[in-house]
């Protein structure tokens, strides 16, 4: 009994150590980890040409081990050698290893199943044979169980080869020896017991590679449906990938909190950024490093917690470089389980050339506006403006005509001169038109010369005083800085003299035609290191504040003039001549005070006679 214990022990440990190193070695081969395009046949014929190499090995080395314990039996205590159970062994052995020699041969490889019938031939009809050649017949029940049940469990593929081998195992055993005239159930065997013993574990052992065949096939197809699936998963992973890498629009998942989660190469270049992982990387939080206004964030977050989506949400953002560009973002939540949100996911656009354009539009719409104002008061103003000289006229040539004959020299004299006031009045209404014309072409003629301004504006006050109302005074002031002309000689400055007229002509008139008939009006010049410096001041009916901002545009005028005639040109005049000789012009008004106008001219020579 201790003998028999210490062999089984023997034993398992040679198989542990085998069982270990094929553990470690990866005995399938790579090919068939995809059977997405291999045929459930193909498949089955590796899986037992791995089976068949392992059951080979696994029963060689357990052969070997027996012949070993031989050998220490023989060394150790002395125990005879050569007996039936070492031939037994031996002739296992090497039909084990004839069909390892053959499974690795291509006939070996397209003919598996003689290999399979091999293996019940050398573990089990050898032995069986060596058995009727010595005379020795009799029941192995064990070896037959261990058999059938090894195939059954090892080697679990073909129904049909497992009762092939079976029948060749037990045909020979009650079909040979009977033959040869054995007694094959010995008379202390129960013999229908016995056949149903065998029986019922054939039934077992097959009825399990049946079903495991079964499993198998089914195992088979749901793999390679899986794999399949797989496949088509990774197609339209890549799919959505490429279309997620190449989209013309930035397509992102961002964190509540403000942090980019995902991007793509267009929202990298949307906001300046060489790829999205330099954007992730650099892009913390979102409402202070992206957002011009942090508030459009919170907006943002607000409408994705009530809506759930935005669409076309347009702000401003900041590009790497610093710049500023338009977007518009469509966006929807994304939540948990839960119902909690975890996440947005949507696509920006870059709109900066649309809200360029749009600006563009809007300016032209903008001037379009004007320009139909512009022409309604242009409407109205020569409406009003030319009706009344031409009726003067009209009704001056007809007294002329009708009359004429009755009236003396003079009175005719003053109809004529009325004709000649009113048509110079025209033609000055005409050239301040004109003038406009050019000014929005920008073709005003600019031809600047040395001008004794003092005298100039000495000329044009007398010239203007044929003009003033009853108890109107204009006067003129002049104050000179000592520090700028050190050689008391008078002042030269580089103006253009028609401009100039155009200035003082228009802001006199307009201070005479809206002053009060004791109304005082001053004109005052001042020279300092760089300017020079023109005050006008009235005492006239004001500009009211909400006029002031329009008080250059063509043919505007203000609310309070009331019927006092004018065309609403005069200051568009004075502020093209002013801006063209490099000036600017101030205006300072209060209603029934009086009006300041203040022009102020860069000095730049000062050149004595």
């Amino acid at each position: 009994m201790f003998k028999a214990l210490r062999n089984q022990l023997i034993y398992l440990q040679v198989i542990q150590r085998f069982l270990n190193y094929l553990r470690s070695v990866n005995v399938v081969p790579e090919y068939e980890n995809n059977l997405n395009h291999l045929s459930y046949e193909r498949w089955r014929h590796h899986f037992l040409l791995v089976r068949l190499q392992l059951v080979f090995s696994v029963g060689i080395c357990i052969y070997f081990s027996a012949i070993f314990i031989n050998f220490l039996r023989l060394f150790f205590w002395e125990e005879p050698f050569f007996d039936q159970n070492l031939y037994l062994q031996i002739f296992a052995s090497l039909g084990l290893l004839t069909c390892l020699k053959l499974l690795k041969t291509s006939w070996g490889y397209y003919h598996l199943k003689w290999l399979f019938l091999g293996l019940g031939i050398s573990l089990e009809l050898s032995k069986q044979i060596i058995q009727t050649v010595h005379n020795n017949v009799k029941p192995d029940l064990f070896a037959w169980v261990l058999t059938f049940v090894s195939q059954a469990t090892l080697i679990p593929v073909r129904l049909i080869w497992h009762l092939t081998s079976q029948l060749i195992i037990l045909g020979y055993y009650f079909g040979i020896n009977k033959l040869l005239g054995y007694e094959v159930i010995p008379p202390n065997y129960d013999s229908l017991m016995l056949l149903l013993f065998l029986f019922w574990t054939c039934l077992i052992c097959n009825l399990s590679v049946y079903l495991y065949e079964h499993l198998q096939r089914t195992w088979f197809n749901s793999r390679q449906k899986l794999e399949q699936a797989y496949e088509q998963l990774a197609l339209t992973e890549a799919k959505y990938r490429s279309i997620f890498e190449n989209s013309l629009e930035g397509l992102f998942q961002s964190t509540p909190a403000g942090r980019f989660i995902s991007a793509n190469p267009a929202l990298a270049r949307i906001y300046g950024y060489s790829s999205p992982e330099d954007l992730m990387q650099n892009l913390s939080y979102i409402p202070d490093q992206i957002y011009v206004n942090p508030q459009r964030r919170e907006e943002f977050v607000r409408l994705m917690s009530e809506q759930g989506t935005v669409l076309g949400f347009e702000s401003e953002v900041y590009r790497c470089d610093g710049s500023i560009v338009w977007i518009s973002e469509n966006a929807r939540v994304i939540r948990d389980f839960k119902g909690k949100i975890i996440a947005y996911e949507g696509d920006v656009k870059d709109i900066t050339q649309r809200k360029y354009s749009e600006a563009e539009i809007q300016k032209s719409l903008d001037q379009e506006k004007e320009l139909n104002q512009l022409k309604s008061r242009f409407v109205s103003m020569i409406s009003h403006e030319f009706r009344t000289p031409l009726t003067t006229i009209l009704a001056s040539a007809e007294a002329l005509e009708y009359y004429g004959y009755k009236w003396d020299e003079e009175k005719k004299l003053i109809y004529l001169q009325r004709i000649q006031t009113t048509v110079h009045h025209l033609t000055e209404l005409l050239n301040q038109v004109l003038f406009i014309g050019q000014g929005e072409a920008q073709k005003i003629p600019f031809q600047p010369s040395l001008i004794n301004l003092e005298s100039f504006c000495y000329s044009m006050i007398e010239e203007m005083k044929l003009s003033l109302k009853d108890k109107q005074h204009l006067c003129f002031i002049y104050s000179e800085n000592q520090a700028i002309n050190t050689s008391n000689l008078p002042i030269q400055v580089y103006l253009d003299e028609r401009l100039l007229r155009h200035i003082l002509y228009n802001l006199i008139s307009n201070a005479i035609k809206y002053s009060p008939q004791e109304g005082n009006i001053e004109l005052n010049l001042n020279y300092n290191q760089n300017q020079l410096i023109l005050i006008l001041k009235d005492q006239g009916i004001g500009i009211p504040q909400e006029d002031q901002q329009h008080l250059f545009e063509p043919f505007y005028r203000a609310k309070n003039v009331g019927v006092i005639p004018g065309t609403g040109l005069g200051l568009t005049i004075v502020k093209k001549s002013v801006e063209i000789q490099g000036g600017m012009i101030q205006v300072q008004s209060k209603i029934n005070v009086g009006t300041t106008i203040t022009v102020i001219f860069p000095y730049e020579k000062n050149i004595s006679d």
